[in-house]
């Protein structure tokens, strides 16, 4: 079965191939094993669906299709609810090592009622012939959800990772994404910032390498009054592999003084790279001020040429601009376990 994921809000030219991401999706899909750690005041069970776990309404991060894929599957869905006025003393903790030849689909409906804060922090590795990951949250009034995720696969891995949720008045998402791994990988998020003063904050990393494939969409809809949101995304493309990043600020009828900007930066490293970036604004509201930019392009000769002059090749200045900038955004994660483990990878 074919899928149509990871649209883009409004389809540019066809003959750009960038509208979707079109993947296979095996028939027999299993329920993957995890490992989730307890926090003592947080409340963590099963539901059979996200309509059980009062999430059914929320648009699908990766879009119809993955939805239609996703709740058409038996697996559970893991319910994590925080209470009001709940700040969880420590960071939710989920870790996924898929097995060689498993097909495999996990769901979780994240949960936070009025002023509660939460941070999960979702680790993958292994080798998926095929996974996926669906993810639902709802913030209330003057939550707040921090959702970092780092994607370490092995080679000839195929993965979909989907984040839909809505923010009430004054909710804020910070996302954090490090795809340091190997394997065709799918990045999306779908945020409806709904209530006033909500706020939305993305900061992703990647190095794509070999023949491998990275997507990116990320759909910040903005209704509420005074709403803001930040999308940036940085990296690294080298050998053969392929990116497309689509970004996009809505800016609905009556979102009045709302602010939005969306930033990528992108190091080629090799000729056969293929980069794609869709930055996208849609604007229904004048009373509104969005922005977007990309810097696109290989390392200067005036940099190379400086840290040759002190001794240090080529090929190793290569390596440390390539390894600068996923360290960029490790060095911004507010957990210090996750930010050492990166920050000492090899």
């Amino acid at each position: 079965m074919d899928l149509s994921i990871n649209k883009l809000p409004v389809p540019t030219w066809n003959w750009l191939k960038v509208n979707d991401y079109r993947v296979s999706v095996p028939e027999n899909i299993l329920e993957v094993d995890y490992n989730i750690s307890t926090v003592s005041n947080i409340d963590i069970e099963q539901k059979d669906t996200f309509s059980d776990a009062g999430l059914g309404g929320i648009e699908s991060g990766a879009g119809n299709d993955f939805r239609r894929f996703s709740e058409g599957n038996s697996a559970k869905v893991c319910f994590v609810n925080v209470g009001k006025d709940t700040v969880a003393r420590e960071p939710l903790r989920i870790n996924f090592d898929y097995v060689n030849d498993k097909n495999a689909l996990s769901k979780f409906a994240i949960n936070l009622e009025n002023k509660a804060e939460l941070t999960v922090i979702i680790n993958f590795k292994g080798n998926p012939v095929f996974g996926a990951n669906d993810i639902r949250f709802s913030v209330a009034e003057d939550a707040h959800l921090t959702i970092i995720e780092i994607f370490d696969f092995e080679d000839n891995s195929n993965f979909i990772d989907s984040i839909g949720g809505r923010l009430d008045k004054i909710g804020g998402l910070k996302l954090m994404q490090l795809e340091c791994g190997s394997g065709n990988v799918s990045l999306s998020c779908n945020t409806d910032l709904a209530g006033d003063r909500s706020t939305l904050e993305i900061d992703s990393g990647y190095m794509v390498q070999h023949s491998d494939r990275l997507d990116i969409n990320y759909v910040a809809r903005q209704r509420g009054i005074k709403t803001d949101s930040n999308i940036k995304a940085s990296g690294v493309l080298r050998d053969n592999a392929t990116k497309t990043f689509r970004g996009t600020i809505d800016f609905v009828k009556g979102a009045k003084r709302a602010t939005g900007d969306e930033r990528e930066d992108v190091l080629l490293m090799n000729e056969g790279v293929h980069n794609n970036t869709v930055p996208l604004i849609l604007c229904a509201e004048e009373d509104v001020e969005g922005g977007h930019g990309a810097t696109i392009g290989k390392i200067s000769e005036e940099i190379l040429y400086y840290f040759k002059s002190r001794g240090i090749p080529e090929d190793m200045v290569n390596e440390l601009m390539a390894k600068s900038k996923l360290d960029a955004v490790a060095g911004r994660i507010p957990d210090e376990i996750t930010k050492e483990q990166l920050l000492n990878r090899e």
